[in-house]
């Protein structure tokens, strides 16, 4: 009987031990997964969307996408459409490799500056280019310069496409070392805020811009980020499978600054089915 109740003490004390060791022990220490999400803390620090324009490039666009997908980052790619029309293959291989593409106009000039007929010509005709060399395309478009006003917003939107900006300028078209460009990104970065980049995959300096970015990734990680996209309505998306390009869901809630709201399809919008998806899906 006594050795029964000493067993049952004994018992007692030792679940009370067993839980001041892993009180006393505090939390496991977090580990960065491939992907960017800390063990414990996902994303702790917030997301970024890393986007590049003025492409493709026969010779950047390729190393660029190696970069990305080694490191399975997502990111848009604003595409010129007449250099679409030079550079097919690259654009295919882009949006085969699962990234998005948006709209950045045939020819690259201000839209503000232009007629209404005009602006409907420059985005009407990439996505006539994109639809002939099989590339599939997103509702996104970025305006050249971040030049848009009241009347290009609404022509843009009627056409079904939504705007989308930037909040952190590489200023690679500027010139300067993959260094510099980098630190510019890096120095930039705002926690729990909407962190979308401006690269270009297209211009004299992008050799020195796509060379930036392994180290943003490697950093931006290392801060606790996670990288992501953008939906059709232009907002960030959070990663479903950590460290996959491919798999983004769950829309973050939340306003999305200088996006406008977008009506849905019209019955007079041609680009219907090519939309949101690769022709092979």
């Amino acid at each position: 009987m006594v050795w029964g109740r000493l067993q049952g003490h004994v018992v007692v004390l030792g679940v009370l031990a067993a839980a001041l060791v892993v009180l006393g022990a505090g939390p496991a220490q977090a580990t960065t997964t491939a992907g960017g999400t800390v063990a414990g803390r996902p994303c702790r620090s917030g997301y970024v969307v890393l986007t590049f324009d003025d492409g493709p490039s026969r010779t950047q666009t390729p190393r660029l996408l190696k970069i990305l997908t080694d490191r399975k980052v997502p990111a848009v790619f604003f595409m010129v459409g007449s250099r679409v029309a030079s550079a097919p293959n690259v654009a295919r291989r882009v949006a085969a490799a699962g990234f998005e593409v948006g709209n950045h106009t045939w020819s690259h000039p201000l839209l503000t500056r232009l007629s209404d007929r005009d602006v409907r010509w420059q985005l009407q005709h990439t996505r006539r280019q994109l639809r002939t060399d099989r590339v599939g395309f997103t509702r996104l478009m970025r305006p050249p310069y971040g030049g848009i006003d009241d009347r290009v917003r609404r022509l843009v939107t009627d056409l079904g496409l939504t705007p989308v900006l930037w909040t952190i300028d590489s200023r690679d078209w500027v010139g300067g070392s993959s260094r510099q460009i980098a630190r510019e990104i890096l120095t930039h970065l705002r926690p729990h805020q909407r962190n979308v980049v401006l690269q270009h995959d297209g211009v004299t300096n992008s050799p020195a811009s796509v060379a930036a970015v392994p180290y943003v990734v490697h950093e931006a990680r290392r801060r606790g980020y996670c990288f992501t996209r953008l939906n059709d309505a232009g907002r960030m998306v959070t990663p479903a499978t950590t460290g996959d390009h491919r798999a983004v869901a769950t829309a973050l809630a939340g306003p999305a600054p200088v996006i406008p709201a977008v009506r849905r399809y019209g019955a007079l919008d041609p680009w219907l089915p090519f939309r949101g998806r690769t022709l092979a899906s």
